[in-house]
This record gives C-alpha cells, structure tokens and sequence, in this order.
C-alpha cells in the first residue's frame, strides 16, 4: 500500500506524523500528510497497469532551518519509494508562529 509506505517513510524523518491535520497539542517539528489524487490508470484490456497517488506533505516546525532540514530529509525518502514530480514551497503560518514546508508529489506503481 502506498500510503503505509510513505508513513513509515515519513516516521524516519519525525516520530510525530500525522494524517490530514496535527492534534491541538502537538509538539514541533511534527508532521502532516494527505492524499490530493488517487487514480489507477488501465490498459485497453481491462488490466491494471499502475497506480498513481499523489500526495500533499507539511512540515510544521519552530525555526526556518528545522523546517528545511525535515523537507530535504522528506524529499530524500519520497525519491526512495520512487516519487517523482517533487515540488516544495515555503510558509509561514502566523497564528502558529510556525514555519511551514509544503511538499507535494505523486508515487507511480506498476
């Protein structure tokens, strides 16, 4: 299951991992994931030929370096369970005085 492999990826990066959102007393770094898109393309026969999952993946974190770090780490392990089309992008949520790396990508597999 491509899910189970991206958590237990992420959990080498951060024990703190989470599906959708974080619970009100999280502790930092922590991190969240969500599936955007999961599609099964097929051949004309019928047969399934691949799966395709993308996700949304966020790092919430204390300090600027702390989240950068955690999102080079993240990348590293989603290229691992061949990822591909990786795109990262910087936040700050001022409510939460918190930095935040938006990672999003898709896992293929046949």
């Amino acid at each position: 299951m491509i899910e189970k492999d991206l958590y237990i990826a992420l959990k080498t990066v951060c024990d703190r991992v989470y599906p959708i959102k974080m619970p009100e007393d999280a502790i930092y770094p922590t991190i969240t994931y969500m599936v955007i898109y999961d599609g099964q393309d097929q051949a004309t026969n019928g047969n399934l030929m691949s799966r395709s999952v993308r996700f949304q993946v966020d790092v919430w974190a204390s300090s600027y370096s702390e989240a950068k770090t955690l999102k080079d780490a993240i990348v590293n392990e989603v290229i691992g369970l061949k990822g591909g089309s990786i795109s990262a992008q910087d936040l700050y949520e001022d409510q939460l005085e918190l930095f935040r790396e938006l990672i999003d990508f898709k896992i293929k597999r046949t």
